[in-house]
């Protein structure tokens, strides 16, 4: 590709993103607050899936029967969540497992204190031209960030198929799904890591479905909530009833079909079509958790591949380190 022309591609869709992402990027959702309620702000990367449990806990009043003000932050970027965490503008994150223990193994003091996806959910969609994962040697992949969960599970597709980065194709980062799904649609990219209900949309409308993660690297734990250890220990009650509020709607998701269904549709403005494809998905793969539980196996393996790309420098950690069960244990015994 001429340099140039990559450059003046990177920038068209820059402002394609900006000017669509714009109504996006600082937009809150947050239920009516009761006197006296307690305020909770969640950080979330993208409107997706992954966060699911807490848009059904916001739709169906979950929080506010546990006197919580629930405020979601759409941050645009992964790179985002773990700053906005850290420095206290912010309560909660919903954003990878892997990006919370890379913010660990660097001193950060975080938790992983519940699951929101259970398992790899991306499918990597190409413009049409392209029919295998061969045929993208040379291209160029959008992807959320370079160093995170999606890439990680996109390189350790390709390499099965005989693509070695940086050698074979580029990455491009991007942001969240939305924004990987405008940028193909734009033609600035070959391909994306796409999830429901992108994917389903992606291939009614004539792109390539290439391959899916879960083949590749079945056990992986994708998204958590992450809270700052010293937050939680002074904000225990709090946290717990957060906990409480998104084992509700773990419950409501695999219950109630066609109202989840409608929920999906409203906050990621899709059709019923594809809203219902993707709760299909996510429930028959046991993707969001039956009780906020975390994938257990999945942590091991977002450890291996940590040790893997280096990020662990000596001995290998028990995924205990990173998580702190008790919130979740309370609020589990307070619904029994």
């Amino acid at each position: 590709m001429n340099p140039s022309s990559g450059k003046r591609s990177r920038n068209r869709l820059h402002l394609l993103l900006t000017a669509l992402f714009a109504s996006f990027s600082f937009t809150v959702w947050a239920e009516s607050a009761l006197p006296q309620s307690d305020k909770v702000t969640v950080a979330v990367i993208t409107l997706s899936l992954n966060n699911l449990p807490i848009y059904v806990a916001q739709e169906k009043g979950f929080f506010t029967q546990e006197n919580l003000f629930a405020e979601v932050v759409l941050l645009g970027a992964s790179t985002r969540a773990i700053p906005a965490l850290i420095g206290g503008s912010v309560h909660l994150s919903a954003s990878a497992a892997m990006t919370t223990m890379r913010a660990v193994e660097k001193g950060a003091a975080l938790k992983i204190v519940g699951g929101l996806v259970n398992g790899p959910t991306y499918d990597l969609i190409s413009l049409p031209k392209y029919k295998t994962m061969k045929d993208l040697k040379g291209s160029t992949i959008g992807v959320t960030g370079l160093v995170t969960s999606d890439t990680i599970l996109l390189k350790e597709m390709l390499k099965a198929n005989g693509l070695e980065y940086p050698r074979d194709y580029s990455m491009l980062a991007i942001g969240g799904g939305f924004e990987r799904w405008v940028a193909l649609q734009s033609r600035n990219i070959a391909a994306g890591i796409l999830n429901p209900p992108y994917t389903f949309a992606a291939e009614e409308a004539g792109f390539n479905n290439l391959g899916s993660t879960v083949k590749y690297t079945p056990d992986f734990t994708q998204t958590v909530l992450n809270v700052r250890a010293a937050w939680a220990n002074e904000n225990r009650a709090v946290l717990t009833r957060f906990m409480k509020a998104i084992l509700r709607a773990d419950r409501w998701i695999y219950a109630q079909k066609e109202d989840t269904v409608r929920i999906i549709a409203k906050r990621l403005k899709f059709s019923d079509k594809h809203s219902e494809a993707s709760w299909r998905y996510f429930t028959e793969n046991n993707i969001i958790p039956k009780v906020g539980e975390v994938n257990l196996r999945g942590m091991d393996k977002v450890l291996q591949l940590l040790a893997e790309d280096g990020t662990l420098k000596s001995s290998y950690p028990s995924y205990e380190k990173y998580m702190d069960n008790t919130y979740l244990a309370e609020a589990k015994r307070s619904l029994q």
